[in-house]
């Protein structure tokens, strides 16, 4: 899991590289076409995958719901929230950390908690060193990429292993397991530590001229209006750039949202059909 995310975080300079100089040859729109195409042709296949392991499940009607809510935050996140087609590589880059996550966990919201702090490390580290001193921020955009792939990967996991309806419990009882959850405590640490930081001013929210000393500033952009364009850096795509305080919160949602799933369905650590 840890090789699978450091492989896919740390040549992300290179691949620009490499991407600029296909579209200084062949000019961008080719490299849109070919990017929705391939994400086309892997949501079909994987579509033909899932409905195959959906035959040894008992709630069967609600699990093809779920995957087919995950195509739906696709769609609705390529339209709000991507500059160009090139971004869609977020969900299959993240749909196998949802696989392994949920066959590590057993949990849809300690694995969707788990694929945002990778996500979170992986857009990190793009910040500090890749977009050094430029005119950027965190890219919670990316980050909620992270998780629509991680979240499409966790259902199409819960596909492959066996998920039954779990009897209800009470709230007290059910949000009191989920806190104990690793991923989940890793998650409110962090949080933790980020409003310490805040509070003793060494986190900026945001880097404005002149701002006192600190260590580190979640955005160093302030967009003046909702749909941000930059054609010529970013791409053709008028899109939201989420602020630090909606993106952290969409986030903080999203892992939530999650926690219902761990609710509505106990998955075990066996395969859908038995052989």
């Amino acid at each position: 899991m840890i090789l699978y995310a450091g492989a896919v975080t740390f040549p992300h300079q290179p691949v620009q590289d490499m991407l600029s100089r296909f579209t200084d040859r062949f000019g961008r729109e080719p490299l849109y076409q070919t990017s929705v195409t391939i994400a086309l042709v892997l949501g079909a296949a994987l579509t033909l995958l899932f409905v195959r392991a959906l035959r040894g499940q008992t709630g069967r009607q609600q699990l093809a719901a779920l995957w087919a809510l995950s195509f739906a935050l696709m769609v609705g996140v390529w339209r709000l929230l991507m500059a160009n087609n090139t971004e869609l590589v977020h969900f299959p880059q993240y749909f196998p950390e949802g696989i392994a996550l949920l066959a590590l966990t057993l949990s849809p919201v300690e694995s969707m908690a788990w694929v945002t702090l990778f996500g979170w490390l992986d857009e990190g580290y793009q910040y500090v060193y890749l977009t050094h001193g430029r005119a950027t921020l965190l890219d919670f955009n990316d980050i909620h990429m992270d998780q629509i792939g991680g979240a499409a990967g966790i259902i199409f996991a819960m596909a492959l292993l066996r998920s039954e309806p779990r009897t209800r419990e009470s709230w007290l009882e059910f949000w009191k397991g989920i806190l104990r959850r690793p991923g989940v405590l890793a998650i409110l640490g962090v949080l933790a530590v980020g409003i310490a930081l805040l509070m003793s001013g060494k986190l900026l929210v945001y880097e404005a001229p002149g701002a006192p000393p600190h260590w580190f500033a979640l955005s160093r952009l302030k967009t003046e209006s909702f749909w941000y364009f930059q054609p010529i850096v970013l791409g053709p795509h008028y899109f939201h750039e989420l602020m630090p305080p909606e993106g952290i919160l969409l986030i903080l949602v999203t892992i939530a949202l999650c926690a219902v799933l761990d609710r509505r369905w106990r998955v075990l650590a066996k395969p859908a059909i038995d052989r």
